[in-house]
């Protein structure tokens, strides 16, 4: 198999592009949210058929790649809220994601990775130009 459609290899952009999001959510909500809003607008121009990258199977890659980002940050969302635990005498952060980069990097990566190896697979058994 070529090693550039190799889905455990092209796997690894979603948590490449996922520190991006990692640092952005460590630094200031505002910026998780651009981070955000950006990651609508990468799958706004799939939408559109608006070419961001030359290629179709480039532009297909993106679109999974933000496609198993925002899985991966709504799931880590959800896996922090669960090891936060509900207790009701805390205060609202029991868990800050500020100084934890690794953590966060590792929670929101953990479920964004086999998405993308799956969504990468289904695409190269798709007749796309290179």
């Amino acid at each position: 198999m070529n090693y550039k459609r190799n889905p455990f290899i092209l796997g690894l952009w979603a948590p490449a592009y996922l520190a991006a999001a990692t640092v952005a959510i460590t630094n200031d909500f505002l910026m998780a949210i651009m981070f955000i809003l950006a990651t609508l607008a990468i799958l706004g121009a799939y939408v559109t058929e608006f070419p961001i990258f030359p290629t179709l199977y480039q532009n297909e890659m993106l679109h999974k790649v933000a496609i198993s980002s925002l899985l991966g940050m709504g799931l880590g969302m959800m896996i922090g809220l669960a090891i936060a635990g509900g207790v009701a005498n805390e205060g609202t952060a029991p868990i800050s994601t500020q100084g934890k980069f690794m953590l966060t990097w590792g929670v929101v990566s953990l479920p964004a990775y086999p998405l993308m190896v799956f969504l990468v697979s289904k695409v190269n058994k798709r007749d796309l130009e290179e």
